[in-house]
């Protein structure tokens, strides 16, 4: 939808990377113990494909414990210590017979740097690439949610209701279905009187944010 589809797709194949290894097949036949999936896939983007690449590595490192800092303290493990630690097992050749990386890697056809000036483009660059780096998080952890769930319905023999209907529903529809939601709220407080403000949220109506 925001012609990223080529990242999408390499984040989807790489996010669970480290399930070739031993310790997680072990983990398939009953072993309780905890194993690190996600750091392998986020260490090969890394070292592989770039800057897209490094960008995919933040959402495949954090698709299940969420996106942590580059570097420096945080709540979670900064992605460099994650990407340089040596407490990983080994990883099956196996997995470069199955996922095949392209060559080069480049940002969505329309993603340009954007500002009145050259300069100003520069400054803003590292904002459009963090938010290009969440929106790949945010689909990669919707796919990983959708594919687990339907795995299970599937198990239990339950419908697949996500299959009903449209496959994907226009953004109209998406629209109108949260205007519903929020005409439900009602403005009886002062924060709530200030988002339906003419600065805020127009009364019953989703608030439209234009960037540049």
């Amino acid at each position: 939808m925001f012609g990223a589809a080529e990242l999408g797709a390499l984040a989807g194949l790489l996010h669970d990377l480290g399930k070739y290894t031993l310790p997680f097949q072990e983990r398939l036949r009953g072993n309780p113990m905890r194993v690190d999936h996600s750091t392998w896939g986020a260490r090969i983007a890394q070292q592989r494909l770039g800057t897209m690449g490094q960008l995919l590595a933040y959402g495949i490192a954090g698709h299940h414990a969420g996106l942590a800092n580059g570097q420096g303290e945080g709540e979670r493990t900064a992605l460099t210590d994650r990407l340089a630690t040596q407490d990983l097992p080994a990883l099956d050749a196996a997995w470069e017979k199955e996922v095949a990386l392209p060559e080069k890697l480049g940002p969505p056809a329309d993603f340009k740097p954007y500002g009145e000036s050259r300069q100003q483009a520069k400054d803003r660059q590292p904002f459009q690439l963090a938010f290009l780096s969440r929106m790949l998080f945010s689909c990669l952890v919707d796919a990983d949610f959708i594919d687990t769930e339907r795995f299970y319905l599937q198990a239990q023999g339950g419908p697949d209701h996500r299959g009903a209907g449209p496959a994907h529903p226009s953004l109209a529809a998406l629209r109108e279905q949260l205007d519903a939601y929020l005409g439900q709220f009602k403005a009886d407080s002062d924060v709530n009187r200030l988002r339906n403000s003419g600065g805020g949220v127009v009364p019953g109506r989703a608030s439209r944010v234009q960037v540049g």
